[in-house]
């Protein structure tokens, strides 16, 4: 195969498809799944549109192996979030390619995934790859808002797509140490749990010149400062053990016992604090709150009679919603109200002794011989979440090689991605596909 040429190819789509602004709200995804759509019939490969509300449009295609596997699904989404213009050094709805990157809105989150999706699907089709398997491609509406009119509408609507035994979607991913040397694959095959709470603090209302004690605002000031000073206690799945087990030959000799152990690291106060400073890992350790809204008044001169914030927390797996609530409202006291606002299923990760998940150690043994292969909890939520619901193995695993401070530009200005990450990202995928459909 000619994987230069496939690189232009896979850029020159992957730039148009950015031009196509899909921004959520309000979504227009269907314009991005018109676009997949066209590419898809071009090399005769079977798709269909579903549109379950007006402009909310996703893609389902099949290319068919023999069925005598079950089969798999590549997932991503096709709305992205909203920017900030005046912060990006370049337009961000024009897929400009600068110093080897393209740089765009959805460059890295998440329509390069699905761009080197679907050019795997085009390989295998020109190559005629016998498969033992239907590979499935799902490009989706409305995950950046939950997923309610995408995967969510779709596994409800669309019977085939529960017959597939593994997925594939965005989450971990290769990554670099300051080197540029591969230092992990992270492979996240669970997340935490969306449990979203609005407090609420009712007072007294009247002129601002003349302060009293009924006011709301202190209030809900006074019972944040002592919940968000709140340590949780850590919580720590067996997969996270294997993560941090599995990194301690990379650490320095004193760090090294700690990470074979977690658990008597993290009993090591000074271990402890230097570890959970990193937000991922404390956030892969135990549940968190964040302080996401707070609102109260509307003019200088008035307290107001209500103030209200949205707390974000996420949960570990297992965690029991009903003894979190009632330690937050303890902690608050009895003077402010909590109401739940979303949450999401408490799910037990996707197991690892699949082939699904040895296809991928294959893989990274052929690229990066002696980089370890971790199991990732994460932290935040993907469309994923629908399809464990449905028992559908899931990995998040997305085969581009970043930095921490590179993934740092999800959802962020300059969003790019690298145009030798579309090409290791199309050839990884296509050795992971076929070695567990083959």
């Amino acid at each position: 195969m000619d994987w230069d040429k496939l690189l232009n190819e896979a850029t020159q789509y992957l730039q148009e498809y950015i031009r196509i602004n899909t921004v959520n709200p309000p979504g227009n995804e269907i314009e991005g799944a018109r676009f997949l759509k066209k590419i898809l019939d071009e090399e005769s490969i079977p798709c269909q549109i579903y549109e379950p509300s007006p402009g909310r449009g996703s893609i389902l295609a099949t290319l068919k192996g023999d069925g005598s596997k079950r089969p798999l699904l590549l997932l991503s989404h096709i709305d992205v979030v909203p920017v900030e213009a005046e912060g990006w050094e370049v337009p961000p709805f024009e897929g400009l390619v600068k110093d080897g990157y393209i740089y765009g809105r959805g460059a890295l989150d998440c329509k390069s995934l699905g761009i080197i999706e679907m050019m795997a699907l085009l390989v295998l089709k020109r190559e005629k790859i016998t498969l033992k398997r239907d590979i499935i491609f799902l490009a989706t509406a409305d995950e950046e808002t939950g997923g309610r009119w995408g995967v969510q509408w779709a596994m409800e609507n669309i019977p085939s797509l529960k017959e597939a035994e593994y997925a594939l979607n965005e989450g971990g991913h290769i990554i670099l140490n300051e080197n540029g040397t591969a230092d992990r694959y992270a492979i996240s095959n669970g997340q935490k749990v969306i449990f979203q709470l609005r407090l609420r603090a009712k007072g007294t209302p009247g002129h601002g010149s003349m302060p009293h004690p009924d006011n709301p605002n202190v209030k809900l000031i006074r019972g944040l400062d002592t919940l968000t000073k709140w340590e949780t206690p850590y919580y720590i799945l067996p997969s996270v053990k294997e993560y941090f087990y599995k990194m301690a030959p990379k650490q320095p000799p004193y760090e090294r016992s700690f990470f074979e152990d977690i658990e008597k690291g993290l009993s090591d106060p000074t271990f402890s604090t230097w570890l959970t400073s990193n937000p991922v890992y404390n956030a892969m350790l135990r549940n968190t709150i964040s302080l996401t809204i707070i609102q109260g008044g509307t003019k200088a001169n008035v307290i107001p009679s209500e103030s209200t914030a949205t707390l974000d927390c996420r949960l570990i797996p297992g965690t029991k919603k009903e003894e979190f609530l009632r330690e937050i409202r303890r902690r608050l006291g009895d003077e402010i109200e909590v109401e739940v606002i979303a949450e999401s299923e408490s799910l037990p990760p996707s197991p690892l002794n699949t082939a699904l998940y040895q296809a991928i150690e294959k893989s990274a043994l052929n690229n990066d011989p002696g980089c370890p292969i971790v199991p990732f909890l994460l932290p935040g939520a993907t469309d994923s979440r629908f399809l464990r619901e449905k028992g559908i193995i899931t990995y998040d695993f997305c085969p581009f090689r970043l930095t921490e401070k590179e993934l740092l530009r999800v959802h962020a200005n300059n969003e790019r991605i690298g145009l030798e990450n579309l090409k290791l990202g199309t050839k990884v995928l296509v050795e992971i596909i076929k070695g567990v459909s083959t």
